[in-house]
């Protein structure tokens, strides 16, 4: 018991001074531990620091330049967009062609026969025309493929006709100054991408005409051979409409690289049959009528088919400022059938004497509204003339046109 009661009561071996100091910070060491969360080392914070940004979304790539005024089926509105259009165009005819050579007014009044009368020539010579159209259009985005055109308008045709005193010699009388107005015939055309790439595209269009236009327009106190004035049935090309449902087909390519643009394209117009105005075979028998195709007694006239082929460059200068410079290519056949009212012994009621080829060059513009506080709003002009001039004739030849298209994207 002693024994026992002695190894209790013997001290314990101490640590050493500097050991125990040690045990003591480790234990607070780990106290700290338990008693907060571990923050960051230097290195890792300044790891989190420098991470990568997520990536941007890439800007959408900028609509390719605006085609030629005078193009259709090129410029298409993105899905759900709709383009509201205000196109005024004027044009002067004057100066007389048959075929390619400029002819005067005696050489036709003593040479070129009256197709109703051929023992008589002419009498009634166009001395100029000036149109002026304004058209409205709609040009809605289906889809990013797929746009509707609508458009309708105003157009007004003014003549000055010279008239030659009575059934022979190169005596003038006087002169006519009648002119035409009414609604242009109507055009709804669909317009569709398909092919299109960075650089390329390609887009197909199909419409129709159809015949709001009045094609029974009369002239009124016009002056005749023998002198007298009387109220008659406006000539071929003074009616402001055709009275025919024209089938409208295009395709166009365009590209663009940098500022540079170009393209080509065609449209044709092609009526689907004869207006109402027809003539009979006892009329056709009387006057001893042949026409290239035939006689139609159902009755009615069309207007030849008519081909329009385009080539243009471009340059854009500044985003929203392009300019374009256009050649623009064109036949069409004569009329045919006839109206009976139209029966004066003049060069344009001869319904043969339409028609031909013809080359046009053409510069123009087109300006963003941006320049001046309006993003949505575009402004495109255009000018030119024929260069080439091939006519079924003698006819009245074109001189030049202008025009200007105000475009509201809503």
């Amino acid at each position: 018991m002693k024994r026992a009661q002695s190894q209790r009561s013997k001290p314990q071996p101490s640590l050493p001074r500097g050991a125990a100091v040690m045990a003591t910070v480790a234990a607070l060491i780990a106290i700290d531990a338990n008693a907060a969360p571990r923050k960051n080392a230097p290195s890792e914070a300044t790891s989190v620091q420098h991470q990568a940004p997520p990536p941007a979304l890439a800007a959408p790539a900028p609509p390719p330049p605006p085609a030629p005024m005078g193009v259709f089926g090129v410029d298409m509105p993105a899905a759900g967009k709709l383009v509201l259009s205000i196109t005024p165009v004027f044009a002067n005819l004057s100066g007389i062609k048959m075929g390619t050579r400029t002819v005067s007014n005696e050489y036709i009044v003593t040479t070129v026969p009256f197709f109703l009368n051929p023992r008589q020539t002419v009498r009634i010579i166009p001395q100029n025309i000036a149109v002026a159209t304004q058209v409205i259009g709609l040009n809605y985005g289906v889809t990013k493929d797929f746009a509707m055109v609508l458009t309708a308008g105003m157009i007004e045709k003014n003549l000055n006709a010279l008239t030659f005193k009575g059934a022979s010699g190169i005596l003038p009388l006087g002169r006519s100054l009648p002119g035409t107005t009414s609604l242009a015939d109507v055009t709804l055309s669909g317009v569709y991408r398909i092919y299109q790439d960075d650089v390329h595209r390609i887009q197909l269009s199909l419409g129709v005409s159809l015949p709001a236009g009045s094609y029974t327009a009369t002239f009124k106190d016009f002056l005749l051979p023998d002198g007298t004035r009387r109220n008659i049935r406006g000539f071929y090309g003074m009616q402001p409409g055709t009275g025919t449902f024209d089938f409208l087909p295009g395709i166009v390519y365009a590209g663009y690289l940098g500022p540079w643009s170009w393209g080509l394209g065609y449209r044709g117009r092609f009526p689907l049959a004869a207006n109402s105005l027809g003539y009979s075979w006892d009329y056709l028998l009387e006057y001893r009528l042949r026409f290239p195709l035939g006689p139609n007694p159902s009755g009615g006239y069309r207007w030849g088919d008519l081909h329009e082929l385009n080539a243009w460059g471009g340059y854009t200068w500044t985003p929203g400022l392009t300019t374009t410079l256009r050649v623009s290519g064109s036949t069409q056949g004569p009329i045919r059938g006839f109206d009976p009212e139209i029966r004066g012994p003049a060069v344009p009621a001869n319904p043969a004497f339409y028609g031909g080829q013809r080359v046009e060059v053409f510069g123009g513009a087109t300006i963003s509204g941006k320049f001046i506080g309006y993003e949505n709003v575009l402004v495109a002009v255009e000018a030119g003339l024929p260069v080439y001039q091939n006519l079924n004739g003698p006819q009245i030849m074109k001189n030049w046109q202008a025009g200007m298209s105000l475009r509201f994207k809503i």
